[in-house]
């Protein structure tokens, strides 16, 4: 059973706008690239099935240096770092019903969605350029039904086997964890280019509002319903697998 559910159509125009975004801020000789992404999810959208999308260790998402750029403009650093970003999403492609909210009686349309099913984690490593030491780490991921945690949570521990604490995170795809990675290392630069008016930052802000009012929405009732601590609600809470459609 999918834990969220997202459209394949939806998912490869949110790494289209993605790609045109983060052009700038990529460094060109990546070994990964936002592309074989994107295939991977045409096929699925095509074939349907179960598959596990990686951007494997040996092969990261890499930024171009950011020298002292995840400073706001009135703060000084010569710092030199970069991003590496990785990730393993276990997903299922298959066709479900789904009802049109115009006409909630009739029987809904078999549709093509694509379903994060198990292992959902995207993680963005700071590395100094010079030695390549990671100097601060970001796990966003997604629970299951056992997970301790809120189901969409993020850790920094350098222990793989202490994932604490977990912090609440607003970062449903490996898209929009990306996104904070660059907004991270990119202050100004980032938020110049996501607020300008051609098709991609338009379309990226499209997908996100959507995103982001659904899972504020869903968050402010979990804590509106509580009978106990609102964080403690908040961290039992499981969305239903439609949020985001």
């Amino acid at each position: 059973m999918a834990n969220l559910l997202f459209r394949p159509a939806e998912l490869l125009r949110e790494i289209s706008a993605l790609q045109d975004l983060a052009a700038k801020f990529l460094d060109r000789t990546s070994p990964y690239q936002l592309e074989e992404l994107a295939g991977e999810i045409r096929g699925l959208q095509t074939s349907g099935g179960t598959h596990t999308l990686q951007i494997p260790i040996a092969r990261p998402l890499r930024t171009r240096v950011s020298t002292g750029e995840f400073e706001p403009p009135h703060k000084n650093s010569s710092r030199r770092v970069y991003g590496s970003i990785t990730g393993i999403w276990e997903v299922e492609a298959t066709k479900y019903p789904i009802t049109d909210p115009a006409r909630p009686n009739k029987k809904g349309k078999p549709t093509m969605l694509i379903g994060f099913t198990g292992k959902a984690s995207t993680v963005f490593d700071v590395k100094d350029e010079v030695t390549g030491d990671t100097i601060a780490c970001w796990k966003m991921e997604l629970g299951d039904a056992n997970a301790p945690g809120c189901f969409f949570h993020t850790f920094a521990s350098a222990d793989h086997k202490f994932p604490v604490p977990r912090h609440p995170n607003l970062f449903a795809t490996p898209m929009s964890a990306i996104g904070f990675a660059l907004g991270e290392l990119f202050q100004g630069d980032w938020e110049q280019i996501v607020s300008g008016t051609t098709y991609a930052p338009s379309e990226w802000r499209t997908i996100q509002t959507k995103r982001l009012t659904a899972l504020l929405g869903w968050q402010l009732k979990q804590v509106a319903r509580t009978t106990s601590s609102p964080w403690c609600s908040l961290k039992v809470a499981r969305p239903d697998n439609a949020l985001f459609l």
